[in-house]
């Protein structure tokens, strides 16, 4: 069996469209997560995601992008601080509504309740949702613990203000039930599930990098149909969107986009 066979088949058992995602890394992805479970080939790996629940999760884990970290690429997050929370807080009477697509390991949503804290809201002035495909990240997420290296940029202040450490856990802090609370999670397929609409901030961080083109000019439109008027999109730091004018967005900071 070859890797494009393989693709097929195996996109229809995990209910995924790979299609949109750049072939070399889903194949890369594949042989890794083969060698690390010792199968030799593409077919033993299709008879393995029919009949081991396991392992078909195993490589949706694998599979998905689960690196994460709060505050990461602080000088985004500095901005996000200073110019665009403050500037959704004043001209906002309704609820300020928050997608992060895809959370990983929730540590960026878990980023923007903390932020939000600070600037004096509480949790019924907010609504974030984050969305992941992989179930797995998603329950890790919910318990909302983390270790050093996911909280290298968060202030000593924030750590003392926001974390406890985990008894008898070497390197293992839970984050505070009130920052806990403030986040909803569900699992979603960014790119063949439908979005709800109305949002003030999507962040979809460092997921463009792994697409192909025509698969992020999709998610771009999909993303900015969504978004209030004067919304934000806010993507990773090595993320661009080429002529932003044709999805209707203005491109404000280094990753930040506002619909016009």
């Amino acid at each position: 069996m070859n890797f494009e066979s393989f693709k097929d088949e195996a996109a229809n058992l995990l209910n995924i469209n790979f299609d949109g995602y750049k072939l070399k890394r889903v194949q890369r992805r594949t042989d890794s997560l083969m060698r690390r479970h010792n199968i030799d080939d593409y077919e033993d790996c299709i008879k393995m995601l029919k009949t081991d629940d396991s392992f078909k999760d195993a490589y949706l884990n694998h599979f998905t992008i689960n690196t994460s970290e709060f505050f990461r690429n602080p000088k985004s997050f500095k901005y996000l601080e200073n110019k665009v929370l403050p500037e959704l807080i004043k001209k906002n009477n309704d609820k300020i509504k928050i997608w992060s697509a895809p959370c990983s390991n929730g540590s960026e949503p878990y980023t923007i309740a903390i932020i939000l804290n600070e600037l004096g809201l509480n949790n019924s002035e907010y609504e974030i949702l984050a969305s992941d495909l992989d179930k797995e990240i998603l329950k890790k997420a919910k318990k909302a613990c983390y270790n050093s290296s996911s909280l290298k940029n968060v202030p000593d202040r924030l750590m003392d203000k926001y974390f406890e450490p985990v008894p008898d856990e070497n390197d293992l802090f839970q984050l505070s039930k009130k920052i806990k609370n403030a986040v909803r999670f569900e699992k979603k397929d960014l790119i063949n599930e439908r979005y709800s609409s109305n949002w003030d901030l999507i962040l979809s961080r460092n997921f463009f990098i792994y697409l192909t083109k025509e698969q992020k000019d999709i998610l771009t439109e999909k993303f900015t149909e969504n978004l209030k008027d004067e919304g934000y999109l806010f993507l990773g730091n090595t993320e661009f969107i080429f002529n932003p004018g044709k999805f209707n967005l203005d491109k404000i900071n280094l990753s930040f986009y506002q619909k016009k």
